[in-house]
């Protein structure tokens, strides 16, 4: 069952400013998304939630989850979240939006998931956050204090990996 707490904290997460603007696309909802992927604790459009589903990054909806305070001070910017921070960091040396394979409003959802791909697979515009808010300490959620600990990211980039495509299947012959 949800907290109350965490569901009125995480509506004010998603209407802050920052979070009404997808940080792939640029796509802006005036009172935020309803759709938070949370492997990197970003708040997506439709479109990009689609290209994190599919290659199995774990989204949450806003309204049709249970949330936690633990999630929900994850998702801020001193828990290490938020759009702004993803801006900084995993799109960093991202290309503009609508260029260079970086996709826009109105796309095709193959080039939000081959974007996708590029950001948070390969860390192809990765970039050390040089603008990070100082993290106050967070609890540890009830569950962490019983489960082996999970091992750490490790700050090498691995190797370039075949990204998959994601055209149509060809017509068949008449």
């Amino acid at each position: 069952m949800s907290d109350p707490k965490a569901e009125i904290a995480i509506k004010k997460l998603a209407r802050l400013p920052a979070n009404t603007i997808c940080p792939q696309c640029g796509t802006e909802k005036k009172f935020g998304f309803s759709t938070i992927c949370m492997k990197y604790k970003t708040f997506v459009c439709n479109m990009c939630k689609a290209g994190h589903t599919a290659i199995s990054h774990r989204c949450k909806s806003l309204t049709m989850s249970s949330w936690t305070v633990a999630e929900v001070q994850s998702l801020t910017e001193a828990g290490g979240g938020g759009n702004d921070v993803a801006r900084r960091t995993w799109l960093a040396n991202a290309p503009p939006i609508g260029t260079g394979g970086r996709p826009r409003e109105g796309d095709d959802v193959n080039v939000f998931k081959r974007f996708i791909v590029q950001v948070y697979e390969e860390r192809r515009y990765w970039a050390e956050d040089a603008g990070a808010v100082a993290a106050a300490p967070m609890p540890a959620p009830v569950a962490a204090a019983t489960a082996a600990p999970r091992p750490r990211a490790v700050a090498a980039v691995a190797p370039a990996r075949r990204v998959p495509t994601f055209a149509p299947a060809p017509a068949p012959a008449p």
